[in-house]
């Protein structure tokens, strides 16, 4: 019994030790940033939190001024790339999810279009497929 007691106080002190050494470890550090940007009579929005590995936020799209799709994406950054989920209320009426891609270019965003493929359910981009990021098409985000 005594023995079963000291293996127990000190699997409790390991355990407190442990706990207490995570706490050095800096919390991820996000930057929030407005980029605008303007297609053709569309005007898009969106309001980024991103860290190095992460990146959440909302984003709002008028399409002439008349239909509006607004709600939150969020992912993963990958280099210069931000991959993720938009999940947004279309036209007002009901909940879509799609995939979103952005690329950081010169302080811009580039939004990307690409192939979307269902996986149990779920939309994402084809790895097959690479995502256009062509600034001709797509919306071009300018830091607000």
């Amino acid at each position: 019994m005594h023995l079963f007691k000291s293996i127990l106080v000190v699997l409790i002190g390991l355990c407190f030790v442990v706990a207490c050494g995570n706490s050095h470890q800096k919390p991820t550090q996000l930057t929030y940033v407005k980029y605008v940007a303007h297609k053709r009579g569309d005007t898009a929005i969106v309001l980024l939190n991103q860290s190095k590995e992460i990146f959440s936020g909302t984003l709002m799209i008028n399409e002439h001024g008349v239909y509006r799709d607004s709600g939150t994406v969020k992912g993963l950054v990958k280099g210069d790339t931000l991959i993720g989920e938009y999940h947004f209320l279309h036209y007002k009426l009901e909940w879509k999810r799609k995939p979103v891609a952005f690329l950081i270019r010169d302080q811009r965003l580039v939004m990307g279009e690409g192939f979307t493929k269902m996986t149990m359910g779920i939309a994402h981009f084809d790895p097959a497929v690479p995502i256009d990021f062509d600034e001709g098409k797509q919306f071009v985000f300018i830091r607000d």
